[in-house]
């Protein structure tokens, strides 16, 4: 099979969004995009899609939208006939699809007739990264490609156009609370650009650590100063008069992106900028924002466009980011960007660990683990990438070999650019994320010093305890198993080479032996051996042994003395039984008494016996 290759720029432009088209085609269409019953037969174009966002709270949302980008603007597709399941394995941005016969055009929107668009390959795989027999089968190499392609747009300098649009009230504009938005073109760059705040520019920088680098769109001169301004400081404002009798963000859209076109002679409006943000009056739809994801365009209800959740929002649909979500709801997972956005200012947090695995920001300083294995060691969090600290984790994934399922944890550090982080802060936390596209994120678990979760991944279960967190050090350890992990072996004990220290006590010295015993036998012959065995062991008692001479019973080791004169009593052995015998000393003594020796006690005499005269027996 043979595949053709382009160059990693080309295709990064394709999925920017570039037109195809010719700025001639484009020019003079203002009026065109109004248009109604316009039919369209065998129109081929890039498939989008748009999640509107809504406010925490609203009954609503959020609600998808499946659009065509033919050379006159973005356009909605409805009544396809089947839900839209047409859409289902589309990837937005990339796949192109085709309008059939009949389908008309009326306000922003292409009505298809119950009959669904049909796919038509991939808009920048047609002849690159898809086999030239024209199948639509993506292969491994291709899936690591376009991957590649999904990173390269979250990193990188790119610049960014905000534009302030103003309906100038010739035509209805009953939907719109007011005609401009609420904030004048001045505060938008400081609310967008300015480097004292955090907004969609700094924030960015920060949460990827220098990775992803936002900045303002050139300065440019217009064409036409009666309906759009000049572009400075990364802003332009433009006048239209779409009708807003209605829901009008449609139209409206495609009115200001015409309008950009012809007053900088240009055939597309990211030509201007890499992003292009419309912030619309308020009321020109429901919602609170929408964005089309791996593409450059993101459209703001009125004061929405300033907010900084909202702009790192939808951005990051821009950069192919799904929503994050806990249990049922789409944005409850609030420990990140991807969740609710806010309205309010300057608020600094990031993203959920599935996101920044998915971003590709945090390179060596990540872990995965598979099927059977374990990870014991500390969480970081991403606030502190970079700070020398290898070994200590930013987020480990733990990896289903048998699907695309993962779970994702890391630990969410709630300080410096992460401090507003509004759920799970100082916590570990655990997501689930299936693939490397757009898909969302669900969050399964925050848990502090302590903290247990067990899931199933595939059909094996993962266990995550958490130990003590410090914040100080800002670490978090965790073990981290997998199905079952065999206990290591015991590690072999270490030998030295050689002692490590000296003995500290010479040995003891040997006993001294005389050559000759100190006095000799007082019989010439051995003592006969007795008549017979004694009848218990030696005792220790330490006083008189049988037939030694005693004045009372306590004198005695058998505690019985006999009766008499005091001068002819000896002890008895039909006393009470002796005491156990003490253990003897586990080192023998080195020397003992002979016969007729002097002693004091039985145990200096080799016989066990000191009689009562002090002479051994």
């Amino acid at each position: 099979m043979k595949f053709s290759v382009v160059s990693s720029l080309s295709i990064t432009a394709a999925l920017m969004g570039l037109s195809l088209c010719n700025a001639s085609s484009l020019r003079g269409k203002e009026d065109d995009t109004a248009a109604h019953h316009r039919i369209l037969q065998n129109k081929v174009g890039r498939f989008l899609k748009a999640d509107i966002q809504y406010e925490n709270g609203q009954a609503r949302g959020p609600e998808v939208i499946l659009s065509i980008e033919l050379e006159d603007g973005i356009f909605e597709v409805e009544n396809t006939g089947d839900n839209g399941r047409w859409a289902k394995d589309l990837e937005s941005g990339i796949d192109s699809i085709e309008i059939g016969q009949g389908a008309t055009k009326s306000g922003g929107k292409i009505n298809m007739g119950g009959t669904p668009p049909v796919p038509r390959g991939r808009n920048v795989f047609d002849r690159n990264l898809v086999e030239e027999d024209d199948s639509q089968a993506r292969s491994p190499e291709q899936q690591r490609m376009l991957d590649e392609l999904h990173r390269q747009l979250a990193v990188g300098n790119k610049s960014v156009l905000a534009v302030r649009v103003v309906h100038d009230g010739s035509t209805p504009s009953a939907a719109l609370s007011r005609l401009d938005p609420s904030y004048s073109l001045a505060q938008l760059a400081i609310d967008v650009f300015d480097e004292g705040n955090t907004n969609l520019v700094t924030q960015y920088r920060r949460c990827s650590h220098d990775k992803l680098n936002f900045g303002r769109a050139g300065t440019r001169e217009t064409n036409n100063p009666t309906r759009v301004t000049s572009i400075a400081n990364g802003v332009v404002e433009v006048k239209v008069s779409t009708d807003c009798s209605g829901t009008c963000d449609g139209v409206m859209r495609n009115d200001v992106n015409v309008a950009l076109q012809n007053a900088f002679g240009v055939s597309s409006p990211n030509q201007l900028a890499d992003y292009v943000m419309q912030c619309h009056p308020p009321g020109s739809f429901g919602g609170i924002a929408y964005a089309y994801i791996n593409y450059w365009l993101s459209i703001y209800n009125d004061n929405w466009c300033r907010y900084t959740s909202t702009q790192l929002h939808e951005v990051g649909h821009n950069l192919g980011l799904a929503h994050s979500g806990e249990g049922t709801a789409q944005y409850a997972d609030q420990s990140g960007f991807m969740g609710y956005s806010y309205s309010q200012l300057n608020q600094q947090m990031c993203f959920n660990n599935a996101k920044n695995w998915q971003l590709g920001w945090f390179s060596g300083e990540v872990a995965s683990i598979g099927l059977n294995d374990n990870f014991i060691g500390n969480l970081k969090g991403q606030v502190n990438y970079g700070n020398g600290d290898t070994t200590s984790k930013v987020v480990v994934k733990v990896d289903d070999p048998n699907s695309q399922e993962a779970f994702y944890v890391g630990f969410n550090h709630g300080i410096l650019h992460n401090i507003n982080t509004a759920e799970g802060k100082n916590q570990v936390t655990v997501q689930t994320y299936t693939g490397s596209g757009y898909s969302q994120s669900t969050l399964l678990s925050k848990m502090g010093s302590g903290g247990t979760f067990t899931g199933v991944l595939g059909s094996s279960t993962v266990t995550v305890t958490v130990g003590t967190i410090n914040l100080t050090t800002g670490l978090a350890p965790v073990e981290i198993t997998y199905g079952s992990v065999s206990p290591p072996p015991t590690p072999a004990p270490t030998v030295s080479e050689s002692p490590t220290n000296k003995p500290t006590l010479l040995p003891t010295p040997a006993p001294t032996v005389s050559e000759s015993p100190t006095n000799k036998p007082t019989t010439a012959e051995p003592t006969p051996a007795p008549t017979q065995a004694p009848t218990s062991a030696p005792t220790a008692c330490g006083l008189a042994q049988v037939d030694e001479s005693c004045t009372v019973s306590t004198d005695c080791c058998s505690n019985s003395c006999s009766g008499g004169k005091p001068a002819n009593r000896v002890c008895l052995a039909n006393g009470p039984t002796a005491p156990s015998p003490t253990p003897p000393s586990p080192s023998p003594p080195t020397t003992c008494g002979q016969r007729n020796a002097s002693c004091s006690i039985n145990t200096e005499c080799c016989s066990g016996n000191c009689k009562g005269n002090g002479r051994c027996a």
